[in-house]
């Protein structure tokens, strides 16, 4: 591609390309601060779904907070050794990239291909197969929030982004 010519209007459609891209990149960042802005003034609401007036438009603002737990599965794997099974299931992604090697059994391969559940720790620890201080330290939980913002018009009740 280095015979490619630069001519004079590929260049100035070159400078507002990467012009437009910067400008998308600070509206994205406005956005996504304004976006946490709406999230923390929502956050302690019980409503999730909010309908203001704002010059004269409707708006529908939902809002929800997804939590994600995150296992640290060698540590998991040492602390439980043999019952680390009884945690698991199975995890689509490792599944996928075992694929080549799975026969007609999928139990044995049970540690390369599943991962903690959240249900099956629970139900391990009320049955007693692990304790709480198993999984101390052997994990981390986070919260994922969500934000939409649509205009509604009035006569068909539906929203446009």
């Amino acid at each position: 591609m280095e015979n490619v010519e630069l001519t004079e209007e590929i260049k100035s459609v070159l400078e507002e390309y990467t012009r437009l891209q910067q400008q998308e990149q600070e509206l994205k960042e406005r956005k996504h601060a304004l976006q946490e802005k709406l999230k923390a003034h929502l956050r302690g609401d019980a409503k999730k779904v909010w309908y203001p007036e704002i010059g004269g438009k409707r708006l529908k603002i939902n809002y929800r907070s997804v939590s994600h737990v995150e296992y640290d599965e060698e540590l998991l794997r040492t602390r439980l050794g043999d019952r680390y099974k009884t945690i698991l299931e199975l995890n689509m992604r490792k599944l996928k990239a075992e694929l080549p090697n799975l026969g007609s059994e999928l139990e044995p391969l049970l540690d390369r291909i599943g991962s903690p559940s959240a249900e099956k720790v629970k139900a391990a620890i009320e049955s007693g197969v692990a304790s709480p201080g198993d999984f101390r330290g052997a994990f981390t939980k986070t919260a994922k929030e969500y934000i939409a913002v649509a205009t509604l018009h009035e006569s068909e009740g539906e929203s446009v982004d």
